[in-house]
């Protein structure tokens, strides 16, 4: 079948060591409360990171690698989304949706948001993009334009919760992703 979106996938984007960091982060931010409720759905949790104390040195260098890896020097960082750890619990799951905003037609853009898969224990974690469920593996980098492609995720059928993390930008409507 052949994709209706556009979508680069790259696996190995973090180490191990990186991923067992990230979880740590991710889940003492969920015990602390950094991480949210999300009225959008139970056992969903999330915390706009970008700009706060929250956005660790670590985290700031994944997104340069980020930034560096889908070239967007220059592309500044979604306004309202930003940066986000996503945290999914069983039982959870996110409805299919757009992120699109008025900004994106007044400043002929478009948003792109890569994220880092840091757990999904199994396949219902995987993300679905057009309807169509994409193979993402852990410590794997995924970037699409949520603005153009509706997405959402299958009911996440976990012991260990699903965790993101996601770092949006504004890019111009002629960006296209890396080859």
């Amino acid at each position: 079948m052949s994709k209706s979106f556009e979508l680069l996938c790259a696996t190995g984007f973090i180490s191990a060591a990186e991923q067992d960091e990230l979880r740590g982060i991710a889940l003492a931010y969920w015990q602390q409360g950094v991480l949210e409720s999300n009225a959008k759905g139970p056992h969903r949790y999330r915390a706009k990171i970008w700009g706060t104390e929250h956005c660790t040195p670590f985290i700031k260098q994944l997104g340069g690698r980020i930034i560096e890896f889908f070239g967007l020097q220059g592309c500044p960082v979604d306004p309202q989304l930003g940066w986000i750890i996503s945290l999914i619990e069983k039982g959870g799951q996110v409805h299919p949706h757009y992120d699109k905003y008025p900004y994106h037609d007044e400043h002929n853009a478009k948003h792109l948001r890569c994220n880092i898969m840091v757990d999904k224990e199994n396949a219902s974690g995987n993300p679905v993009i057009e309807g169509e469920i994409v193979d993402v593996p852990e410590r794997a980098v995924w970037g699409f334009f949520p603005s153009e492609a509706q997405h959402a995720t299958q009911l996440v059928d976990v012991e260990r919760p699903r965790i993101v993390f996601q770092f949006g930008f504004v890019v111009p409507n002629d960006y296209q992703l890396p080859h």
